[in-house]
């Protein structure tokens, strides 16, 4: 009885951190994921209102859905997308601009990083990132010699909280060289 009792304690204990691990399912936004061709994005949304351009080796084109939807592709491919407006973009589980950052947590976990910024990136560092400043909290997949093979991508999922506010997602993938 002591088994069943001690089993069941260690089991509750547990279970509230294996229910917030990610998947790659829970990485979209918009109800884009990454990896995703360029021609479904324009299905599923349209031509895009402008096409600002690629940056270096991270995108080679990138296109806007006003002044607050960004998306980028490698080859042709989504490898990031970026809202910063309370626009009816959404994560997977709901999360969209204007949120609460604690119920952000309350839905991630808190099995995160942060980053706290004070000012922008240099603006010569070609990535996305640099247009925001503030804090922010940011959920990756974890990746491991043993289910990532070389080269292989790691899906992150960011949100720049300013006032205990979102105020952007950002969803992205980085590569080992970067």
């Amino acid at each position: 009885m002591k088994k069943i009792l001690a089993v069941a304690i260690f089991a509750a204990l547990i279970v509230p951190n294996i229910c917030l691990a990610m998947t790659r399912a829970d990485f979209t936004l918009g109800g884009l994921s990454l990896n995703m061709p360029y021609n479904d994005v324009i299905k599923i949304y349209g031509e895009p209102t402008n096409k600002p351009g690629g940056w270096a080796q991270l995108v080679s084109d990138c296109i806007k859905y006003g002044n607050d939807i960004e998306i980028g592709f490698l080859n042709k491919k989504i490898r990031y997308v970026a809202v910063t407006a309370n626009n009816g973009w959404k994560t997977a589980a709901g999360v969209s601009v204007g949120m609460n950052i604690t119920d952000v947590i309350k839905i991630y976990g808190k099995d995160f990083s942060t980053e706290t910024r004070n000012a922008p990136l240099n603006p010569n560092e070609k990535y996305f990132f640099y247009k925001w400043s503030g804090t922010k909290y940011s959920w990756a997949e974890v990746a491991d010699v043993y289910t990532y093979a070389p080269g292989d991508t790691v899906y992150i999922l960011s949100v720049v909280v300013n006032n205990d506010k979102v105020t952007a997602i950002e969803l992205n993938q980085s590569t080992p060289e970067y």
